[in-house]
């Protein structure tokens, strides 16, 4: 049954991926990205990785999806002009060519190689961990991920900053018109 169950959630995670890159609507997107980053977050917890799930929903869906449908939000009209809805035929046809032969290409690879070290890394199981110690380790100054963390804060709030100049400066020349 848990096999069963990953491949669901797996296909679900490829076509809800697909669907977020490839929607001509940003907030459709968005939304799908939001199921992907769900469905990621079920694998973990099938994994018995509970730590990891909550901290995919908490960071991915409720930090950077939210970050994202606000910045769609503010620049309502980017993107109206519709460019994605024409795409030639020999760009569609293009497109699944390289997509099948990067699987082909994957495949090939899987089929020749039987590492012994993928071999080796499925039979252990992981030392179990605190999360204190998870704690301990992403915050501490000296060997931690604090100073990433803290840089890219600066950089989300750059891009919504950005953003609101980008809907302020569209607002002033429908005002003008």
């Amino acid at each position: 049954m848990s096999n069963f169950l990953f491949y669901i959630l797996a296909s679900a995670i490829v076509i809800l991926s697909l669907l977020a890159v490839s929607l001509p609507n940003l907030l459709h997107g968005a939304i799908a990205l939001v199921g992907s980053f769900f469905a990621t977050a079920a694998i973990y917890i099938l994994l018995q990785l509970e730590f990891v799930a909550l901290a995919q929903i908490a960071l991915y869906v409720g930090g950077i999806v939210v970050f994202m449908l606000m910045i769609i939000l503010l620049t309502n009209d980017l993107g109206v002009d519709d460019r994605l809805s024409r795409v030639s035929a020999g760009r569609q046809a293009s497109k699944v060519l390289i997509v099948l032969g990067l699987l082909g290409a994957l495949l090939v690879f899987f089929k020749s190689n039987s590492s012994p070290l993928l071999a080796e890394s499925a039979q252990h199981a992981a030392a179990p961990v605190s999360i204190d110690a998870i704690g301990i380790r992403l915050l501490s100054t000296s060997n931690g991920f604090i100073v990433p963390f803290e840089v890219l804060s600066l950089l989300l709030l750059a891009a919504l900053i950005g953003a609101v100049v980008l809907s302020r400066r569209e607002n002033k020349k429908e005002d003008q018109q």
